[in-house]
């Protein structure tokens, strides 16, 4: 009989986001825990340097790529299942859609005994066509039967896999994601030294009054980061903002070209991918997220702990998070956007009031110790 505790987490890329900060946290304590922990993930990126740096055994799926591609999908099935076969878990922990799919088919044909699939959000509502979001969603239906549980992070999603009949072989749960605040806290930097390394190269003309709005986001269509820039470009002919976005990806040339455009390039600064960008929140006067979809953000849930006001739009888990204490804005609404914005910095007592709630809703209900509490049980589970 092999290992009870051997656990393999499967996400489909490397590069660093909110599934991969997921793994991260998970594969350091179940290997605490007393797991024998391998982590598999397709691409070059930040989750390889991490696992490795943390001395957590990963491992590079060659074949496993974001986009669909029917044929490399097959390939990447074959190389999880040898995987699987080689390296005898006694539970897959599937993330991302992706993952999920090609990762249960895998176990299945591996005989994998527990299979765990956990979902940020449903690809099946990204801004895809209409054809890629029935793919999606029967992919999702069509492989649910492989999966023991499902593990949403909000409890919308969970009600929408109950409505679309995605339905595991036992259950389908909802464990939110959660922060240690106290380490949290620790490698916050100051307001000044945070605000100094966000606006760096723009500090001749930064009186410190101007305020600054901060976004973490990867730079996918679901960020929905040119729609953003609309809603800047609208709030500039009222107020002068420095808005600085932390992140890269596939649109990046699109809103270069944008940010040109639309003549905002004093107003707008690109960081790029930064390993200490929650370390930065204390910085900003706002966090928004303008995304036209999500699960659950821990950019946003950081934001939250940070203490930083927040502008969001009303997609995934943001409104049962914030539970009131943000302005929300339907998504892809610049104007709407432009004017939570500007109504946020004009009310600077309900902005603080807001970010001090939002503060205790992170120690009291999205905390580290309750994800784990939560989360071994459902793995340990027989």
């Amino acid at each position: 009989m092999g290992n009870s505790k051997r656990l393999l987490f499967v996400v489909t890329q490397s590069d660093w986001g909110g599934a991969q900060t997921f793994i991260f946290k998970a594969a350091v304590e179940a290997k605490r825990r007393g797991f024998d922990v391998l982590v598999a993930a397709g691409g070059n990126g930040k989750l390889e340097e991490y696992c490795r740096r943390a001395n957590v055994p990963f491992r590079t799926l060659q074949r496993m790529l974001r986009n669909l591609s029917p044929l490399k999908d097959l390939s990447a099935v074959t190389e999880l299942t040898t995987l699987m076969q080689e390296w005898k878990p006694s539970t897959v922990f599937l993330n991302s859609s992706k993952a999920g799919v090609l990762g249960s088919i895998a176990a299945k044909r591996a005989n994998i005994p527990r299979v765990i699939y956990r979902i940020g959000g449903w690809s099946f509502l990204d801004p895809v066509s209409p054809l890629q979001k029935l793919i999606r969603l029967w992919s999702e239906k069509l492989t649910a039967k492989y999966k023991d549980i499902i593990i949403t992070v909000h409890p919308d999603d969970e009600a929408l896999a109950r409505r679309e009949h995605i339905t595991p072989r036992i259950k389908i749960v909802t464990v939110p994601n959660g922060l240690d605040v106290t380490i949290f806290d620790a490698a916050l930097m100051s307001r000044d030294d945070a605000r100094r390394t966000c606006l760096a190269g723009h500090q001749e003309r930064d009186t410190g009054s101007t305020p600054l709005l901060l976004t973490v986001a990867n730079f996918y269509p679901a960020k929905n980061l040119l729609g953003y820039l609309d809603a800047l470009a609208l709030v500039r002919k009222e107020k002068s903002v420095h808005a600085v976005i932390i992140g890269d990806g596939e649109e990046r040339a699109a809103i270069e070209s944008k940010i040109l455009s639309l003549n905002l390039k004093d107003t707008v600064t690109l960081l790029g991918r930064r390993d200490d960008a929650a370390t930065l929140l204390r910085g900003a006067d706002l966090y928004v997220l303008p995304s036209v979809k999500e699960g659950m953000s821990w950019s946003l849930l950081e934001a939250m702990a940070a203490k930083t006001p927040i502008v969001a739009t009303d997609v995934g888990s943001n409104k049962w998070m914030l539970d009131g204490n943000a302005w929300l804005v339907a998504p892809n609404h610049p104007r709407a956007l432009a004017d939570a914005i500007l109504n946020a910095l004009a009310n600077p007592e309900q902005a603080t009031q807001n970010a001090n709630v939002a503060r205790a809703l992170v120690e009291t209900t999205f905390n580290e110790q309750h994800l784990w509490e939560t989360l071994f049980p459902l793995i340990n589970e027989h």
